[in-house]
């Protein structure tokens, strides 16, 4: 009794949330206050003097990808066209046509075409009015390889973006690149009309696309470049080898790629706000020839498997000896053989040897086996070195081993000219080896 009750203790003021990036009018950004909290009553002590909440600052909406077009969404990339493989077939050797009509069944998000540019989808909006860049974007797209290593492809894309970069562009990278061909659904390998939308989803000035493949041992190269000031497209195309190749990707990029300094902002400009009543002049393509064809003319492959298997051949032989007393053997028969690929041969020869004997001439049969190795002296030519082992037996003498290195001519496509040139042979006798030089010459019909 006598004391006064204490005041009722008091909630803390609640302080108001921060307004949501969503509730926030668009392009505004202030910061909002939190309100002071209320006086107490009257009859409660004085409160400690609050302490005013600093302000809390809305995290700024991230502006959208320059690529995106204005008034739609992009597409659900699992619904999109797989960027990366190639298809099976092989590309044609022709350039594409110059000017191609858009898919019917473009994504829906895509802006409409400007009137007058039914082969250049610009869309329309604030990008059609900003000023030409400073510094020129180019996208290139992976390279298709078609019946090579794919790792070709990749050094091909990589130098294209090192030659671009060093004429003065700025390279799209590889991510963004593969993103645009995503939302753009770009069918692969694309046509100049599809890397020119391509080009444009990806904000940059100008695309290019390169295809390689091989032929008569060489890869071939295509290089396609688009740009969106209407001018091209443009193309280059060569021939290189594993050694050069670098080099000669470097000097098709600068070939087809324009610097620069050649970019129209102002067509750019002109063709985005649909002013071109007329599609852009279209340089016309130049296809460089293959070098590989101005140096050797196409020829077919030559196949391994022979298309006449078994050849008969009539041969003739002396056989001059390399001893102190000197001796002369003269050999004439027929050999069978079997071609078991254009370069490998087995052979069975029997024949009459006229020998010298102890009291005079004598005859006598000889017979042996052969495997023969033919060498191509030169692809422009029909003409082989034999290379050949024959073992085989003499009777009432002994064994008979015969080596011989020679040249192969054909006459017609049936009969051919053998000469054996060096040919050294072991003569297997009775308590001692002679060993004789021979020459020898044959005609051989395949059957």
């Amino acid at each position: 009794p006598g004391e006064e009750a204490p005041p009722p203790a008091e909630a803390p003021p609640e302080e108001a949330p921060p307004a949501s990036p969503e509730e926030e009018p668009p392009g505004e950004a202030s910061p909002e206050e939190t309100p002071p909290p209320t006086a107490p009553p009257e009859e409660s002590p004085p409160p400690e003097e609050p302490t005013e909440t600093p302000p809390t600052e809305t995290p700024p909406t991230e502006a959208p990808p320059a690529a995106t077009p204005p008034g739609g969404a992009a597409p659900d990339p699992g619904d999109a066209t797989p960027f990366g493989g190639p298809p099976a077939d092989a590309p044609e050797a022709t350039p594409p046509p110059a000017q191609a009509s858009p898919p019917s069944d473009a994504p829906a998000d895509l802006p409409p075409f400007p009137a007058g540019t039914e082969a250049l989808p610009f869309p329309e909006g604030p990008a059609a009015t900003a000023p030409p860049p400073t510094e020129l974007q180019v996208v290139v797209i992976e390279a298709a390889p078609y019946g090579v290593d794919p790792v070709v492809g990749r050094h091909v894309t990589q130098q294209m973006r090192e030659t671009a970069a060093s004429l003065g562009y700025r390279v799209v990278d590889a991510e963004a690149t593969a993103e645009a061909a995503r939302r753009l659904r770009m069918p692969y390998p694309p046509a100049p009309a599809d890397l020119w939308r391509v080009t444009w989803v990806a904000g940059a000035e100008r695309g290019a696309f390169a295809r390689v493949w091989a032929h008569q041992g060489a890869y071939v190269f295509e290089l396609s470049v688009a740009s969106l000031d209407g001018a091209g497209p443009f193309f280059a195309r060569g021939t290189s080898g594993a050694e050069d190749l670098h080099a000669v990707v470097d000097r098709l990029t600068r070939e087809a790629l324009p610097p620069p300094s050649t970019y129209d902002g102002a067509a750019a400009q002109r063709i985005a706000r649909g002013e071109a009543s007329t599609p852009a002049p279209v340089r016309p393509a130049v296809v460089q020839p293959l070098a590989i064809d101005a140096e050797r003319p196409p020829r077919a492959r030559r196949s391994r498997i022979p298309t006449r298997r078994w050849d008969v051949a009539l041969l003739t032989e002396g056989a001059v000896g390399t001893s102190s007393d000197g001796f002369y053997n003269h050999i004439f028969g027929m050999r069978l053989g079997f071609r078991i690929t254009n370069a490998v041969h087995l052979g069975a020869f029997a024949g009459y040897a006229n020998l010298r004997g102890r009291n005079g001439r004598v005859g006598n049969m000889l017979f042996y086996a052969q495997i023969e190795d033919r060498v191509r002296v030169s692809p422009r030519t029909d003409v082989t070195v034999p290379l050949r082992l024959g073992v085989g037996y003499l009777p009432f003498n002994g064994p008979f081993v015969r080596l011989s290195a020679g040249a192969n001519i054909p006459l017609t496509q049936r009969f051919e000219l053998g000469f054996d040139l060096l040919a050294p042979t072991f003569w297997v006798l009775p308590g001692r080896t002679a060993v004789s030089l021979d020459l020898s010459a044959e005609i051989i019909y395949r059957l």
